[in-house]
């Protein structure tokens, strides 16, 4: 049917163009010139010897720790050494998470840190500030990489620096307790006068690729952007410009991934550098040793931060307001930017041309005699009911070999052969359905089909427009493909309409958030099937569309794969049983943990998220299972308690002041009160949580909880207390479990296995009842 010319095709395209052009000619920005003067070589031997020091000798450095106060005296003994203004920044801060799925109960923690800030004065006030974490995500970890390498950098970067002639300020900030939830750097950003400051780098985890983090709960204004990747382009230097996919964590409760992001929310422009890709086997876990570091890495990286801190220049200073909704695209080495106002104008013109596409449409005789608006809620009715059977039947390998294997975590060492082969059921599934696509109760009229995929993208891309412009982008191209999709019928067009939204799950699946991700979609099936099977039916419409359009054609290639569709489906996931769940690279986490009940012999409990290894087992005598339990003998418990509760009446409420005594063979890292009532509660304690630091209207209150209990989950990392008092008021029977948890320093049991991360800690634990 002949309805628009071909004449009136080419103009319209170029308009809807030119805002894309136009953006894209916006990154022409220059490398800037590099300063002159003597100065000292970067050394990634004294940088590593940093690193060595912080992981070997003093191991793990967890907030709050008597190492990781080791830690912070070492940096700034080494600040001192080279010339630095050095001061510390004690902070104790009360952190409230919330409840959610996943953390069902409040809960409430003491953190105690501090923050070592070093100074070098330049004849400009106008200061970089570069940052690192020093502290480690647990215990148990020896940090080396996660971020005992970033440290590193920034000490050899102090020498070199303090050797160069500068004129602007430099300010070093090794940040505390980045772990529990960038902490740190946030009480840095609320304490400090950032007037002066022109921008901030930091440096989490030295290793290449590079990743260029520009994305926290805002984003780095593109100014910074253009200038740090062409250095990087200059550098040649492999990097990944991170910006779109997180996008899909701004609302957690971090929002970004590092330091960085606590003065992108002042209005600082920054960035940080790490390490691209989906987190190795050994990020958080003991395994990050000093060989996980690379020297080769050190240098690279820490050339190109010497050369950032001198070359980059910013047009303001102090905090400001910049375009945050600019969309980045990268090819190779190739940074281009479309910034806010050329993404409104491509979405603007995208949906007036769509509006007029469709008002021609339905305007033109032989489309209103032929379309019937009964017709549309059938077809997405029986569309929808086919993309719930393709994406559910697409997960059948996982779940049938979770059964056979009896894994959970199939998926661990590697989650994109899952992905890949989720897609590759979903395809052949589409093709061997397609063959029964003639007897389905459908109308045949292909132009039907291409209306309700444009009505629905039309619908969905202002929507999410309203919302948030740049979340709109992937869906409003989409909607530009299935625009052009009506007068170039093809198969190709049809399947690259949705490309932003693959991309953005690779960039996902490169991410630390992958694993996170994919367990979600476990967890909550039944909400990953109907929001997958919602996004699959603009492109079952799509291929419906261009199936009838070329139907001679599509039916004799549909009739030829029929079968080599379901004989690669079978294929396919015969093939799923072969993937290791666990390997070297990504071992399977174990805990090893002494478990001690009160006065009662403690036991040695071996524990995983995941079936044990048979071997591992059968070498403990014990049986088939996620976990394993041998007694102790001739042990001491790490702590001893003694309680005592003074009860008061007022009205129908009961007002118990709760006491604790504790005595420490060795200090704790972690204790915590978990309390549980069946009606509502209020805490108040000055001796554990300090509520003078609790942030403005927080309580600590009980929680309702799916069972219909009430909880609240607090703790404090060190110093510890020898005692704890706690005023509670409630109805009703209150349950209270004190537990103290403690890193094993020489365990009982050793396990050596190439394929087990084994974790290995003590646990106190004592239930009240009030």
């Amino acid at each position: 049917m002949k309805f628009v010319k071909a004449s009136k095709i080419i103009p319209l395209l170029i308009i809807i163009g030119l805002p894309v052009i136009l953006g894209l000619i916006t990154f022409t920005a220059q490398a800037p010139a590099r300063s002159k003067g003597p100065g000292a070589e970067f050394s990634s031997t004294q940088a590593f010897e940093h690193v060595r020091y912080l992981a070997q000798k003093i191991g793990p450095r967890p907030a709050g720790s008597k190492a990781e106060l080791k830690a912070a005296q070492y940096i700034e003994y080494v600040l001192n050494q080279d010339g630095w203004k050095v001061r510390e920044q004690p902070f104790s801060k009360v952190i409230v998470r919330n409840a959610d799925a996943n953390q069902p109960e409040q809960q409430v923690e003491l953190i105690n840190s501090q923050n070592i800030i070093a100074e070098l004065p330049g004849t400009l006030p106008n200061t970089v500030v570069i940052g690192a974490h020093y502290d480690t995500a647990t215990m148990n970890v020896p940090g080396a990489v996660d971020n005992a390498s970033g440290v590193g950098v920034l000490l050899e970067l102090a020498r070199v620096l303090s050797k160069e002639p500068h004129q602007k300020t430099y300010q070093l900030v090794f940040f505390g307790a980045e772990e529990n939830g960038l902490v740190g750097s946030k009480f840095y950003t609320s304490q400090a006068d950032l007037s002066a400051v022109e921008w901030m780098l930091n440096v989490d985890m030295v290793g290449t690729p590079l990743e260029i983090d520009v994305a926290g709960k805002l984003s780095a204004p593109p100014e910074l952007l253009k200038q740090v990747s062409v250095l990087a382009k200059e550098s040649h230097i492999p990097f990944h410009i991170s910006r779109d996919f997180t996008l899909m964590t701004r609302g957690s409760s971090q929002g970004g991934s590092s330091d960085f992001s606590s003065f992108l929310d002042e209005g600082i422009p920054a960035l940080g550098l790490g390490i691209y890709g989906r987190s190795a086997g050994y990020f958080h876990r003991p395994e990050d040793r000093l060989d996980q570091v690379s020297l080769a890495d050190m240098q690279t990286v820490g050339d190109f931060a010497q050369g950032l801190v001198s070359r980059v220049a910013m047009h303001k200073v102090g905090p400001q307001v910049w375009d945050e909704l600019y969309l980045t695209f990268q090819m190779g080495e190739n940074v281009f930017v479309l910034p806010s106002y050329g993404l409104r104008a491509l979405i603007i013109l995208v949906f007036l041309g769509t509006v007029l596409i469709l008002g021609r449409f339905i305007r033109n005789s032989k489309n209103r005699r032929k379309l019937n608006w009964k017709d549309v809620p059938s077809v997405l009715g029986i569309i929808l009911f086919l993309s719930l059977i393709i994406i559910g039947v697409s997960g059948g390998g996982e779940i049938l070999w979770q059964h056979l294997k009896q894994t959970e975590m199939l998926y661990f060492a590697h989650p994109e052969v899952y992905l890949l082969a989720r897609i590759g059921i979903a395809l052949t599934l589409i093709l061997f359905l397609a063959n029964w696509f003639p007897k389905l109760p459908l109308k045949r009229d292909p132009h039907l089909y291409w209306f309700c995929g444009v009505l629905l993208l039309l619908l969905g891309s202002l929507a999410l427009a309203l919302v948030r412009i740049d979340l709109a982008f992937p869906f409003v191209f989409w909607l530009l493909c299935f625009d052009l999709l009506y007068f170039l019928p093809s198969i190709s067009l049809a399947l690259i309409g949705p490309y932003f939204l693959y991309r953005m799950h690779y960039e996902l699946l490169n991410s630390e958030q992958w694993l996170g991700f994919y367990a979600a979609i476990h967890k909550y099936p039944f909400v990953f099937l109907g929001l997958y099977s919602l996004l699959l039916i603009p492109i079952l419409l799509a291929c419906c569309y261009v199936a009838l359009k070329r139907s001679a054609l599509s039916q004799k290639v549909l009739a030829y794969l029929k079968i080599p569709a379901l004989v690669g489906a079978g294929l396919l996931i015969l093939a799923l049983g072969l993937v290791p769940a666990y390997t070297k690279e990504y071992p399977q986490p174990v805990l090893v943990r002494e478990e001690w009940s009160g006065s009662r012999n403690g036991k040695l409990h071996i524990l995983a998220d995941d079936r044990l290894p048979s071997q591992l087992v059968k070498d403990l005598s014990g049986q088939e299972g996620k976990s394993i339990v041998v007694p102790l003998q001739n042990a001491k418990p790490p702590l001893t308690v003694v309680s005592t509760v003074e009860e008061k009446a007022s009205g129908s409420q009961r007002i118990l002041d709760i006491s604790f005594k504790l005595s420490y063979l060795q200090e704790p890292y972690l204790v915590s009160l978990k309390l549980d009532s069946e009606h509502p509660f209020e805490v108040k304690t000055d001796e554990f949580l300090p509520m003078s630091k609790l942030p403005k209207k927080i309580q600590l209150i009980g929680t309702r909880q799916s069972g219909g209990n009430y909880s609240l989950l607090i703790q404090r990392t060190p110093p510890q207390k020898n005692s704890i008092h706690l005023t509670v008021e409630t109805e009703g029977i209150l349950t209270c479990s004190l537990a103290g948890v403690f890193p094993d320093l020489k365990p009982q049991l050793e396990i050596s296995n190439e394929n087990l991360s084994v974790d290995y800690q003590i646990q106190y634990q004592e239930k009240y009842t009030f």
